[in-house]
């Protein structure tokens, strides 16, 4: 293979995904490429690859928005939007918001409807090689890698971005009783975060042994089997019959949202961090939010400020990212990869080009 061109992963259309050898991206006027050195798998990976509908995909394209790499290329007018060299490791969120809407002049750049982003629109990780646009590059998107981070840690920075922006939602405080409703990567990263903000008790609910092993280990108050164990006695018997102050749903699934409000104390907050297969779904009993004056919220992407948190946490020391990453794969095995995600087997898999 030449210098000129580089392997990649094309998403070509439901459950189609080819390696080919494709042009070397050049840096254009604005652009930044990096050579991407970890880009970890996430669930909305898998739903396009499956076929689920997702705004702004458009096959063939190179998925994969968990990035971290080196700059490789500056192209011309680089230097007057970003301080970032020649050799530095850097990180990405996938975002690019357009800063001139309403949510944008809100604090919602999350829920721009413009918004653009790498992995979507433009081609993402899942490759040797990737261009960052000039509109990326103007608006902030890149970010420095702090030097005690490795480049498999700092891929996570994106997810902890989003959870970073359910964290927000939730408004854990002191002495709070959390309840976390799946302990994969994300119920662990809204674990930790939960206690690193002040909650006096985070219980988590996760039928998987090992997840709970790992929950415990990460400073779980208690771990509920929901399989084998009554998860609304738990509650109550854990808060002395009040229901959670705040409940974190980390996995998707519609028929639990009841369940969800129905443990959660008066007054208290559900946010809904995971999406939902399909349309998502379900009759909600209104009269459990109506009576309980209960908040519930939504999490959807990060903003670049929660990227930028996400690094500062990421590199403090507080934070554990390395249990959360238990596959690593080459590239030319990334069938391999999604389908250990796909079937739960690991918690973070990470691709290495």
């Amino acid at each position: 293979m030449s210098s000129e061109t580089m392997r990649a992963a094309v998403f070509l259309g439901p459950q189609e995904m080819e390696l080919r050898d494709m042009p070397r991206p050049v840096a254009g006027p604005g652009e930044v490429v990096i050579k991407i050195a970890a880009c970890a798998v996430c669930g909305t990976d898998l739903r396009i690859f499956s076929g689920g509908k997702t705004r702004g995909v458009y096959p063939p394209r190179v998925l994969g928005h968990e990035i971290a790499g080196s700059v490789v290329a500056l192209g011309p007018g680089v230097e007057a939007h970003t301080d970032v060299r020649l050799g530095q490791r850097v990180a990405t969120p996938p975002g690019i918001p357009c800063l001139a809407c309403r949510f944008c002049n809100t604090g919602h750049e999350n829920l721009c409807r413009r918004r653009a982003a790498l992995g979507y629109r433009y081609d993402g990780g899942f490759a040797e090689y990737m261009v960052v646009p000039a509109a990326g590059v103007e608006r902030g998107l890149i970010f420095p890698i702090p030097d005690r981070l490795s480049d498999v840690e700092a891929a996570l920075a994106e997810p902890l971005a989003c959870v970073v922006n359910g964290h927000r939602k939730s408004a854990v405080a002191l002495g709070d009783v959390v309840l976390i409703i799946g302990a994969g990567p994300i119920g662990l990263m809204h674990l930790q975060l939960v206690r690193l903000g002040g909650a006096r008790k985070v219980l988590v609910s996760e039928p998987s042994a090992a997840r709970r092993r790992l929950a415990d280990q990460l400073g779980a108050t208690r771990t509920i089997d929901p399989d084998a164990e009554d998860l609304a006695a738990a509650v109550k018997e854990e808060t002395g019959g009040d229901g959670a102050d705040v409940v974190v749903a980390a996995i998707g699934v519609p028929r639990l949202v009841n369940m969800l409000l129905a443990v959660t104390r008066p007054g208290g907050r559900v946010n809904l961090f995971a999406g939902y297969s399909g349309t998502g779904e379900t009759t909600v009993e209104a009269n459990l939010i109506h009576y309980g004056e209960l908040v519930v919220t939504g999490t959807n992407a990060c903003t670049r400020e929660d990227f930028r948190q996400a690094l500062h946490l990421l590199s403090g020391g507080q934070f554990q990212a390395a249990p959360l990453v238990t596959h690593r794969f080459p590239l030319e095995q990334i069938a391999e990869a999604f389908e250990v995600t796909r079937s739960g087997a690991g918690l973070r898999v990470v691709v290495e080009p």
